[in-house]
């Protein structure tokens, strides 16, 4: 692992293989090892940065509270100080509001966009889950019960039957319960306020009427068994962004890099490449 100072901040990255540079961005909670099973293919074709975000893994714990748009700026900053940019970004989840916001505010940072289950907003459904989810984590702190929890809305039936899936589903959650009840459950307000959510936001617009300014080569993959973050979100990203490309990954859950990484890796790079 290696870091690199910014504002405020150290941030620990992972860099593997030769190319042109791609920044991953995991999702919410998670390190770099998020994209532990797309790195060894991503890395054939790209110099791959697999970074964790500020409060996650070794990279500084500030004092909550968080925001997406502050983690966007710590990754601008990180293009700089790398001498990178413009390069290209891609986040998962949380990670793939990250990546927007900073298609968003530093578009000259990217070269392409890459959002992967993400979402400009939230719709009441997916809200009442990670309130949902909060909860939870006041009651129970970081839980097996809550790690379960996690696990069964992020992952498919079917790759947690099998034997991989299952040790892929434990190791997920002992990465995101390496976070305290405190930290984990900052994010999660960083999420919802993301989503407009909170208290004070109603008069808010939604990042979503925002996409429409962000004129970068960009995809936007999906999932169709996708039942944490629906495809209708993805859908709603890939019609504002102009020109953006929609894939739909048939059969995964809200974490593809995990449950398909192969076909995820190929979507990806056949999108960088043909551009």
């Amino acid at each position: 692992m290696l870091e690199i100072e910014i504002t405020g901040a150290r941030l620990y990255y992972q860099v593997s293989g030769a190319g042109e540079p791609l920044l991953l961005i995991p999702g919410l909670g998670m390190d770099h090892t998020y994209y532990r099973l797309g790195v060894p293919l991503l890395s054939r074709s790209l110099q791959v940065f697999a970074v964790d975000p500020r409060g996650i893994g070794r990279s500084t714990k500030s004092t909550p509270p968080y925001t997406v748009e502050a983690w966007a700026d710590d990754f601008a900053a990180m293009i700089d100080r790398l001498g990178l940019g413009p390069i290209h970004v891609l986040g998962s989840s949380l990670g793939g509001a990250m990546a927007l916001a900073m298609a968003q505010r530093h578009p000259g940072k990217l070269k392409s966009l890459m959002v992967v289950g993400g979402f400009s907003e939230l719709d009441r459904a997916t809200e009442l889950n990670f309130r949902l989810r909060l909860r939870l984590i006041q009651k129970l702190g970081m839980s097996d019960e809550v790690a379960d929890y996690m696990g069964l809305w992020t992952l498919t039936r079917k790759f947690i039957n099998s034997d991989a899936g299952f040790a892929t589903m434990r190791a997920n959650q002992a990465n995101i319960r390496a976070n305290s009840a405190e930290f984990y459950s900052a994010f999660v307000e960083a999420l919802l306020k993301w989503g407009r959510c909170e208290g004070g936001q109603e008069q808010k617009p939604k990042f979503t009427t925002l996409l429409d300014s962000i004129r970068l080569p960009t995809l936007v993959v999906t999932s169709d068994n996708d039942h944490l973050i629906p495809k209708e979100l993805s859908d709603l990203i890939a019609a504002r962004i102009p020109g953006a490309k929609l894939v739909v990954v048939p059969g995964a859950g809200h974490i593809p890099f995990m449950e398909q990484p192969e076909e995820v890796v190929r979507i990806v790079l056949a999108f960088v490449k043909g551009r």
